[in-house]
Order: C-alpha cells, then structure tokens, then sequence
C-alpha cells in the first residue's frame, strides 16, 4: 500500500514537481481512460506514472531533436493521450505548447503558429495536410512532429517529417533543465469572434498559483466524492476541457475519462459505460442534448452533476428533471484573471443564476463610467484587484502589451477592477445573471439591446432549432437588429410567422428588422456561436428587412 508523502506547493515549486509527486503518491491509479473507438470498444488506460514516465519520454525525444528551453511547440492534435503528454512535456523542458484550433485552415493557421514564434509542430496525421500546404510560409518551424495513431495504411510520413511516436523512443528518465516559475509554459488563442485571436500567456507559477489550482481543485463541489469520474469529450485546446476538467481531475486525483469529440447520441451511453458522475456542458450542449428523442433510460446513469455555462433558463429544470442531475452553473474566461463564479447545487441556487464570487473574491457591476451600480441593474462583471493578487490577476497576451493592460482600470471608488467584457446584473442577495457579451450588445435608437434575451425568445418557437441576434449598422449610423435563425428538420416558417410570435414576448424595439433563415451557424469547437462571420456577411438579397415589408410593429 502507497504511504503519502507530504508535499506543499511553494514559491519555488514548478509544474514538473508537481507532475512528478502525483506520479509518486498516486503512481498505480488510473488517471485517464482514453476512448479510442466507441463503437468498437477499444479504451486505453493511463496512470498517474504512466503519463509522468511517457512526457519524460516524450520531453526527453524533443531535446535529442534539438528543441531548446524557451521554444514553443504548436499542438495540432486530436483529444489524445499525446496531447496531454505534450502539455506535460513542455512543463517539463520549460519550453511552451501552443494550443491550436484544429479547424483553423490557410491563412488563419498560418498566423497562429506564425504568431506564436513556435519551432516545432505536433500535428495528428489527419490535420498534416492543412500544415503542409503552408509549410513554406512558416519560416520559423524546424521540426514538425506527426501522430500516426489511426493513420491510413497507405499513410506514409512525408520527408523532413518525423513520427511522434519514434521521438518518444527515447529515456524516460527525469529531465534536468533549469527552470523559473516566471517561464512561460503555454499559449492559449482567443477564438477571434470580433478580430485577430490574442495569444493569452501562461507561465509555470500562474498555473500553480492559489488563485488557479485551489480554484480548480474546490470548482464548485463537482469533486465532492472520492469516487467521481469526470467526462469530456470537448476539445483539450479549448481552456474549459484542459483545465476545468483534466487538469482539475489530475490536481483532485479523479478518473477521468477522454472522448475525441462531443456526440449527443452517443453521449449518455458513455457516461452509463463507464461510471461518469460529472460533466461540463459548453455552448449549444445542453440545447443539443435536449433535443436528442427521449429514451426510457434518459436516467439510467450515475451523472449526479453537470457544469454549465450559460445554460438556457427555460431548459435548466427541464434538463434536470429528464435526466436526474443538477446543473451547477458557472462563470470563467481563458483571459479572465483567474476569477469565477460559482453557482453549486444547493437548493438556495436560483434558475439562471451564473453564481457568486469564488474563492473570497469580490463581484460588482459597474457602468461605463466606473461606478458601481446596484441591484438589477445591467452593466459590466467587474472583480476587485487586491494590491497583493496584482501580479498573480494580470492577463498577459502575447505581443500586446496594450491589451494586456486594458483588462485592470482603476473604479470611481479609487479601486483596481477587472473588466471582464460581459454584461451582467446582481440581484439583492448577491447572485448575478448574465445579460449578453458587451462586445454582442445592440444599440439601436437610444436604446441597448441584449442579444442573448432576443435570442431566448426566438428560440422558444417550436419550429425553431438555434438563432443567433447581432447588429448591422442602419442608415442612421446606429445599429439595427438582425437575426439569423436554423428551422428544425423539416420544418418551415416566414418571417412575418416569427414577427407575430416575437410580438409581445419581446419589447416593441427588441423585435428585429432582418431576418435570415439559414442552414447553419458558424461555430467555434466548443459550439459557441461566431458572431463576426453573421455580421460580416451582413444583409444580403435574401434577408427579410421588416421596414421595407411595412410590417407594423405593435408599441403598447
């Protein structure tokens, strides 16, 4: 039987220290259980020493190829075990990874490992040839890495190429380079709903700092049991399936179990499969799952809670009741100074609430011009800065200095706040509930609209699969309300079906003037929806403009 040794972070402790006291105390548990094909079922199982002995391997091979401390290593991977072992391998060399959207084509992949100043690529096969396309242009690449797992076999590795699985032929032995808790460790992208993605900067003590791990490892009671398992199936580049739940199942010692992408049809018999007791619910998700046909065991599974964001009022207690969970809601950002909101599973916790402020950290809503405003009224999250979390609250972008230093201004009350960009109100009793992203609000005629509370009505009709409401500017220089929206299978609707459904949910200047009625949404991996592309696209010859219709819109 394994003793535990004690072990505490301090100032000095570095991420591989970490790794390597897991591997120590909980060397022969299982860690994670990677689903290599559901349907086929074929699983693969990870310990605690296997992925600190496999990242040594791993770390050690890159150093044989000649990546120094301080290089980045783009990551082009599917959810994979070789995913995480490049994160840990990284940490390990004091190098970075560099977290890389795996849809990203052309000129959009191009400027983030460009941007990024990596000198190696790790890439899955199935994605080599987008990068092989450009690698003319990425002048400063000097070794690009391929995972041939699940390659065709007619696949052959093309030259000046190297197999990711032949560079972890090397030593498993522990990795010796000098290493400060100041290093930067990865780079995370912003999705870029409103520009060029900015490159959010990770160093060795922000992620072991108490602000983050402690966080992490109390997140909202979902690892309340010694005997839960948590599941994603929600892509490892995307901060909420790295960090809130496989790092945070690493740091609480919990199973968890990786899926390559997220399947509404298959969801729920993995989670019965394999014992799943949480999951976090991004986007569209819950929607999605909603939607799935009912089935008799909708409630056979031991799932007790679901981490949610943004989760639709008029689906939270229908959602728990088909299928026997509670939602924990909850509010956090890649670039969001390493603040949250929690929401629990109590019976005090109110439909719709995103939460309170976690770990002893102060909320409040503040206007445009610093003040803070008081209860239900809308204006922007803000969280106080301490003099003494300074440093450990800034959000650095790399190669944006400006940017980075927008994020913390100084309140009418004399006060440092994080501006989190989002708009939000809080109720009396401390509880605050997202209104839309400040970047998504509509200003139209003197009035500002709230994209999301459109969008919530629209998507109430029964015909109506998603929507998406954002503006387009109007001859007044102003904006208009637009909003696109995908029909159910085989359903069908006009717009002046939706303007009369509209009329009396919504207030009169909420009602849109365009409509488009479109196949699908652009969407990022973790479903949310990309506003810039709707915009972009803008009005076009088959939009329904209400004005030019002379459709009455009733005001009393």
């Amino acid at each position: 039987m394994q003793t535990k040794k004690k072990f505490r972070l301090s100032r000095r402790t570095l991420l591989r220290d970490f790794i390597k006291h897991k591997a120590d105390i909980a060397g022969d548990k299982v860690f994670m259980i990677y689903i290599r094909d559901f349907d086929k079922d074929i699983d693969e199982k990870y310990k605690y020493k296997d992925l600190h002995l496999l990242s040594n391997r791993l770390g050690n091979g890159l150093t044989k190829l000649g990546l120094k401390k301080g290089e980045g290593v783009a990551l082009m991977e599917i959810n994979s075990p070789e995913f995480l072992l490049t994160v840990f391998a990284t940490f390990k060399l004091g190098a970075y990874s560099v977290m890389v959207n795996v849809s990203l084509r052309g000129e959009g992949l191009k400027y983030i490992i460009d941007h990024s100043d990596a000198s190696a690529i790790i890439v899955h096969c199935s994605f080599l040839p987008a990068i092989m396309e450009i690698k003319r242009e990425l002048s400063k690449i000097k070794y690009i890495i391929v995972d041939i797992n699940e390659a065709p076999d007619d696949f052959k590795l093309p030259e000046g190429t190297i197999s990711i699985q032949e560079v972890m032929q090397a030593t498993d032995n522990d990795i010796d380079v000098e290493i400060s808790r100041d290093d930067m460790c990865m780079l995370m992208y912003t999705a870029g709903t409103t520009g060029l993605p900015k490159a959010i900067t990770f160093w060795q003590g922000k992620l072991l700092g108490g602000n983050n791990l402690q966080t992490l490892v109390n997140f909202s009671g979902m690892f309340s049991k010694p005997d839960d398992i948590a599941f994603t199936s929600l892509p490892l580049f995307h901060s909420n399936a790295l960090f809130l739940t496989t790092l945070l199942s690493y740091f609480g010692e919990r199973p968890i179990i990786l899926g390559k992408r997220f399947s509404a049809s298959r969801h729920w018999d993995i989670c019965r499969k394999y014992g799943v007791t949480t999951f976090n619910a991004l986007g569209a998700m819950i929607p999605i799952l909603m939607k799935q046909p009912e089935r008799p065991n909708d409630r056979d599974h031991k799932v007790r809670v679901v981490g949610s964001a943004a989760c639709p009022k008029e689906l939270w207690v229908a959602f728990e009741e088909r299928f026997g969970v509670k939602i924990s809601e909850a509010y956090a950002a890649t670039d969001g100074g390493g603040f949250m909101l929690l929401a629990g599973t109590g019976d005090d916790v109110p439909v719709g609430t995103m939460g309170k402020p976690a770990a002893g950290s102060i909320g409040e809503i503040m206007d445009d011009d610093g003040a803070l405003l008081g209860p239900d009224e809308v204006g922007e999250l803000v969280f106080l800065v301490r003099e003494s979390e300074v440093e450990q609250r800034k959000v650095k972008y790399f190669k944006d200095e400006k940017a980075s230093k927008n994020l913390i201004q100084l309140g009418k009350d004399g006060q440092k706040w994080f501006h989190t960009g989002d708009l939000a109100t809080k109720d009396k009793d401390g509880w605050f509930y997202f209104v839309d992203r400040k970047k998504d609000s509509i200003r139209r005629r003197g009035e500002n609209i709230a994209s999301f509370s459109i969008e919530k009505i629209v998507n109430l009709h029964d015909k109506v699969l998603e929507s998406a409401a954002y503006g387009v500017k109007s001859e007044l220089g102003e904006d208009e309300v637009m909003v696109a929206v995908v029909m159910k299978p085989g359903k069908s609707m006009t717009p002046v079906e939706l303007l009369d459904f509209c009329q009396g949910k919504m207030a009169y200047f909420m009602i849109p003037r365009y409509i488009d009625f479109v196949e699908k949404l652009p969407k990022s991996e973790v479903h949310r929806i990309m506003k810039r592309f709707l915009k972009e696209r803008g009005v076009s010859e088959k939009t329904y403009d209400r004005e030019k219709a002379d459709y009455k819109i009733k005001r009393d």
